[in-house]
């Protein structure tokens, strides 16, 4: 009996920091958010790969959701090459999904840079389902000394009914007047844990690859 109710604690620890492959993050493995955050007590931790014109980097982040439908995340980039050595992101969501609106949410975003003064992104939020299971994402970014951008992104699991473990991503990106394309996915591996991949393309192709847990 007492390891029966073992077991059912450990069951539900594992639910209620479960890891969902279906919550899409910036850089996870394309550059678009969705309008939801991790949930509230829930930490997750990043570590992946990057390539950008033949250079390899190492890349890591750590969330916590520490108040209901907020998060806060802080992480690097080791890519060879690149400015940004830092960076420190809130976010919250604001509204959930209804009949005719798409939930709502931002992200606010200071990055550490080499060689110059941090820079500071707000990013506004919206996602609406489509269909049956698809989700449309809509991000636009400002950010300092740079044009605002925006991002139409788009995912949908693969291989349902049967199946939901997995989501396909893709977007379409302009950005100080550069548009880019990239597609991806992402796989639960088991309930606290996501593989990604995705690749961009625009004035580089750039490949993403990333293993998050939560616990």
């Amino acid at each position: 009996m007492k390891a029966l109710v073992c077991l059912v604690g450990l069951l539900a620890c594992r639910a209620v920091f479960a890891n969902d492959h279906n919550n899409l993050e910036h850089g996870r493995p394309l550059l678009f958010d969705d309008a939801y955050s991790i949930a509230f007590g829930e930490r997750e931790i990043q570590f992946g790969l990057n390539s950008s014109s033949g250079k390899l980097g190492f890349m890591s982040s750590l969330a916590y959701g520490f108040a209901k439908n907020q998060e806060f995340s802080v992480g690097f980039d080791a890519a060879q090459g690149s400015s940004t050595i830092g960076e420190f992101s809130y976010f919250r969501n604001v509204s959930r999904e209804f009949e005719h609106a798409p939930a709502l949410g931002f992200r606010v975003t200071a990055n550490v840079t080499r060689g110059s003064r941090p820079s500071t992104q707000f990013r506004l939020v919206a996602t609406k389902a489509w269909r049956q299971y698809d989700k449309v994402h809509l991000n636009l970014d400002f950010e300092t000394n740079l044009s605002p951008g925006a991002i139409l992104g788009y995912s949908t699991p693969l291989g349902y009914p049967k199946k939901f473990d997995q989501t396909l991503v893709s977007e379409i990106s302009l950005r100080s007047g550069q548009a880019s394309f990239g597609v991806g996915i992402r796989r639960q591996l088991d309930p606290r844990s996501v593989l990604d991949f995705g690749v961009r393309s625009g004035k580089q192709v750039h490949m993403t690859a990333g293993y998050s847990i939560a616990f």
